[in-house]
Order: structure tokens, then C-alpha cells, then sequence
């Protein structure tokens, strides 16, 4: 179906939240969730539509032995919107294993970084 600009009303986006993971090899989080774009016609009904799974990384440099996971978990679920807040025990767990977690990356400089890409 070929949509024309006029035809073309309303855009919809959607974002789903999914699931929590820790990287494989950083001090970092991955957040993995569904974008979901929909153009709409004039009287609402979707005309074409588009789903993307995307994953964030949320990179967690100063965390060390004597960080305070509560505080940090919090922090990381009030900066992402994609996380909901019913999921900070969740995160607080992942936490708690990347800072016992034996690796040898360099320590950082205590802030929190969001990447973003697309699976």
C-alpha cells in the first residue's frame, strides 16, 4: 500500500519495556525493549506500522565494593523511562552481582552513561 503524504494523519509511537540483563564483559546494564511506530489515517485506523526491538546500555563505571546499590538502582530507575518502577528489586540484583563480579576493567569516573542501539 503506497501512502501518500496526505493521506498520512497521525503518527503513533509506542515504547514496551522487556527485560534486564547484565553486559557480558562491562560494569553495565542492558535494557531491552520494543519500538513500535504506527501511522495512522485520518480516522484513526493504523495505514502502516513498523516494530523494532533496541536494547540501552546503561554503563555503570563507579561501581565498586563500596557503592551503595540501593541509591545507584534508584538513580538508574528514575533517569530510564524504559525501566519501570516496579522493577527496582530487579535491578538492584543485577547490581549487586556486577559488583561481585570478578573483571578486569578500569575503574571510572562515577557517572552513569545511556547508549542506545537497535537489535
Amino acid at each position: 500500500m503506497n501512502v501518500m503524504p496526505d493521506d498520512a494523519r497521525y503518527l503513533k509511537r509506542k515504547v514496551k519495556g522487556g527485560s534486564i540483563d547484565v553486559h557480558p564483559t562491562e560494569k553495565a546494564l542492558i535494557v531491552n525493549y520494543e519500538l513500535e511506530a504506527m501511522i495512522l489515517g485520518e480516522l484513526g485506523e493504523p495505514m502502516i506500522g513498523e516494530r523494532k526491538e533496541c536494547q540501552k546500555v546503561i554503563r555503570v563505571r563507579s561501581l565498586n565494593a563500596n557503592t551503595d546499590i540501593a541509591a545507584l538502582a534508584r538513580e538508574i530507575v528514575d533517569k530510564c523511562k524504559l525501566i519501570h518502577p516496579t522493577k527496582l528489586p530487579e535491578v538492584e540484583q543485577l547490581l549487586y552481582y556486577l559488583q561481585n563480579r570478578k573483571d578486569n576493567a578500569p575503574p571510572g569516573k562515577g557517572k552513569i552513561y545511556f547508549i542506545h542501539s537497535k537489535v
